[in-house]
């Protein structure tokens, strides 16, 4: 707290002390008049009393009745006090029900408006009281004296309650003028003092304000701040010692600041600066140099500076600056010529910018993954092989390879692993190619090689060498995955127009290499451009065609032998091709697999074949087949609700859960035998049976028959085809199907084209069998009405 406000709070306080002896005066004042006020109706409220105990006098000295026994007289009292004093009186008696009021409604009625049973205990105790009547008429309350009613006896027999508001506001309005005197005169002399104390107060902390300011202004670092002279007193002559102490700190500031301003530039500098004298020796280094350079600023001083950077040749010189303690960093110094005096250097450690530049350039043209160069690396080495390709007659080729089977390996190992056989891919293409020859990865399992100097026998054996080293098994995880490449050639790749040209047309080769079978090379022609647009072509048309009702059902007859009768069928997919006719599956089902319209393909021909057999059992229930089956395909099992879609299908069409059979090829079932055979068994709990299709033709393995649920075990054509006259494979035909009938499964032999082979397989036991002798595929009411009709 300063001087002017303790002398302020001082007068504020003698102020404070007038202000409290008024208010005490004041309080004084009004509790007198309301005490008066109190009093003078208790007197008043007596004689009313008196007079309703005792009665009113009467001339003659006849025998006075008292009021308190005579309803009509006391009523008659109460009405001329109201009529001419203006007095409101309730009587009550020691039960505290109303005798007499100037309301005759509320005669009889108990009185309840002494919230404090005020009433109560003045009948009780004789002693009067007042209070405060509030009620839904009066909410800012009526001012009532309540005082005993005494017989001749002196018991008390009652009480009269006076209402007395008009005598308090007439006693409190007549004590009002000696307030208004009061509060005046405690506000003046208020006034009085709080004005002598601002001038007082005003005049002394204007000067010690001023001698404080100085001082404050001073110590923040401003000496050139002086205090006005003001008077001979004791604040005049700290005034005149506070502006010489202040003249002697601004000359020694000023001197101080000049050198410490230099210093403090140069040591906290982020960049290196050293003073070189006119001998070409250091003279000064802030700390930044010294770290930069590794010798610190001991180790520079009075060094030679060409020994420390090599040259002081004026302007910005970049060089690898070898550091004491063998590291080396890599510094932008710029020489600054200061004539008969020397130079100053300023050094700049360029090492992280010029590592982040380096990594930025690599990010943006390399792979991250395999480190390999990516895409836009490849055409722009594309771009200048070309050109140099031209100017000099060298022969230029690129290889686009495409791995296959890598998204199978990536959704069953995980990718990780799939990446893992990415790095492992690009370390086999690397090792077999030359040093000069480019290897880029353009994404996802796509690689590319450019090959320079390469005659058209060097790319043929580099290609081969690619296929072998790819096509040697891959060990991700502890486990063997066995995937191969297709791999587009444009060799002379200088007769095409540009780098992107060139990529294309090998992209194109590679999908020509995988539509012959994959794991091969093939070199670029003009018509596989034209098959490729024609694939394309063919993929838009397929995949309009569930939605266009092009597909078909067709229908072919599984054969009881024993019965010679149809006992089942397999339900097989066609595409009524609006340009090319009906289509046999071998022409759209690969495109749909790779294109993954299959899925959508198995979903339709389930429904369908379902609907159509459930049809033929209500119709015709004689000729119906026992069961229809479903081909899946390895996309459509790997689907998580492959089993909700199952239970849809029979729920909307009827289809009893045991006529279904739902056929898997061997290589699918054992893509993850332990996924697999949860899939399956769920199914299985649907009612649904599993037939293993094509039997034969993937694993060489029988164990994964103990292992994977299955009901159906057909052997695949190629078992049936040279059955005649071959006795070894008659032999193993009748021990598959030996092997199927003790496991307990159903064995139905596919391919049978002529009686021959039924004759020879009804010999080895075999009990169901399929095939163009027995039936061809038909639609599904040509074969209903040929039964039928037979």
């Amino acid at each position: 707290m300063n001087v002017r406000q303790k002398l302020l709070g001082g007068y504020l306080l003698v102020a404070l002390m007038v202000a409290a002896t008024a208010l005490i005066a004041w309080q004084a004042d009004n509790a007198s008049a309301e005490r008066a006020a109190a009093q003078e109706a208790a007197r008043v409220a007596r004689g009313i009393a008196k007079d309703i105990a005792h009665g009113l006098p009467v001339a003659g000295g006849a025998v006075v009745t008292p009021l308190y026994y005579s309803p009509a007289a006391l009523d008659s009292y109460l009405q001329r006090l109201h009529t001419t004093q203006h007095r409101d009186v309730v009587v009550v008696n020691q039960g505290q029900y109303i005798l007499g009021d100037v309301i005759a409604e509320n005669v009889g009625s108990s009185f309840d408006h002494d919230s404090g049973d005020e009433v109560g205990r003045t009948i009780a105790d004789g002693e009067p009281r007042v209070f405060v009547e509030t009620s839904e008429d009066y909410p800012d309350g009526i001012k009532q004296v309540v005082v005993p009613i005494d017989n001749r006896s002196g018991l008390t027999i009652g009480a009269v309650i006076l209402e007395y508001t008009p005598l308090y506001d007439a006693m409190m309005a007549s004590a009002r003028q000696a307030r208004t005197i009061i509060l005046s005169s405690a506000s003046v002399a208020m006034l009085l003092v709080l004005a002598l104390g601002f001038v007082l107060a005003r005049s002394v902390t204007r000067r010690i304000t001023s001698l404080t300011t100085a001082v404050r202004v001073i110590r923040s670092g401003d000496y050139s701040h002086r205090v006005p002279p003001t008077g001979r007193d004791e604040i005049g002559k700290l005034a005149v010692a506070v502006n010489s102490m202040a003249e002697k700190l601004e000359r020694s500031t000023k001197e101080i600041l000049a050198k410490e301003y230099t210093d403090s530039i140069l040591a906290n500098a982020g960049e290196g600066i050293c003073g070189v004298d006119a001998t070409g020796r250091i003279a000064f280094a802030n700390e930044a140099a010294g770290r930069i350079t590794g010798l610190g600023v001991d180790g520079l001083l009075r060094r030679e500076a060409v020994l420390v950077l090599g040259s002081l040749a004026a302007g910005t010189t970049e060089e690898l600056l070898q550091r004491p303690d063998g590291t080396a960093v890599r510094v932008e110094y710029t020489v600054s010529l200061i004539e008969k005096m020397g130079a100053v250097i300023v050094l700049r450690d360029v090492s992280r910018q010029r590592a982040l530049e380096y990594d930025l350039r690599h990010q943006a043209l390399h792979d991250g993954l395999t480190g390999l160069p990516n895409r836009k690396l490849l055409l722009d080495r594309l771009e200048h092989a070309l050109v140099r390709s031209r100017a000099s007659g060298e022969q230029i080729a690129l290889l686009y390879l495409d791995l296959d089977g890598f998204k199978r390996v990536n959704d069953s190992l995980g990718h990780n692993a799939g990446d893992l056989l990415l790095r492992t891919a690009a370390e086999r293409l690397t090792a077999v190619l030359r040093p000069h020859d480019t290897v880029a990865r353009l994404g996802g399992d796509e690689f590319a090689v450019l090959l320079e100097g390469a005659s058209p026998p060097v790319v043929e054996a580099l290609s081969t060498a690619c296929l072998a080293a790819l096509a040697e098994p891959f060990v991700v995880h502890g486990r063997e995955a066995l995937v191969t490449v297709s791999v587009g050639v444009v060799p002379d790749a200088a007769r095409y127009a540009d780098a992107d040209e060139v990529v294309r047309n090998a992209d194109v080769a590679m999908y020509a290499a995988k539509d012959q079978g994959k794991n091969r090379y093939l070199i670029f022609e003009n018509r596989m451009h034209e098959q490729l647009l024609s694939r394309l072509d063919q993929e838009a048309r397929l995949r309009a065609a569930v939605h266009r009702g092009e597909l078909r059902v067709h229908l072919q007859p599984v054969v009881n032998v024993p019965e010679n009768r149809m006992h089942g069928v397999e339900a097989l997919v066609r595409w009524e091709d609006p340009e090319r006719g009906l289509q046999p599956p071998g022409t759209f089902i690969p495109l749909a697999e790779e294109t993954g319209m299959i899925v959508e393909i198995d979903r339709w021909i389930l429904r369908e074949a379902c609907h159509a057999v459930r049809q033929w059992q209500l119709h015709s229930p004689q000729t119906a087949p026992d069961w229809v089956s479903v081909n899946l395909s390895a996309a459509h099992l790997e689907l998580a609700d492959l089993t909700d879609q199952v239970a849809y299908a029979l729920a909307a069409t009827g289809l009893p859960p045991q006529s279904l059979v739902l056929e898997l090829t061997e290589t699918v079932l054992m893509r993850d035998v332990a996924v697999t055979s949860a899939r399956l068994q769920e199914l299985r709990e649907l009612g649904v049976k599993i037939a293993i299709d094509d039997f034969g033709t993937g694993y060489s393995s029988l164990g994964y028959l103990r292992d994977i649920p299955v009901d159906v075990l057909k052997i695949d054509r190629s078992f049936i085809t040279g059955l005649v006259g071959n006795g070894r494979q008659q032999e193993l035909v009748s021990a598959v199907m030996q092997l199927g009938h003790t496991l307990g499964l159903r064995v139905v032999a596919e391919g049978v084209e002529d009686a021959d082979q039924l004759a020879l397989l009804t010999v080895m036991g075999c009990k169901f069998a399929q095939g163009y002798h027995l039936g061809r595929p038909e639609p599904v009411g040509s074969l209903y009405g040929r039964l039928v009709a037979a």
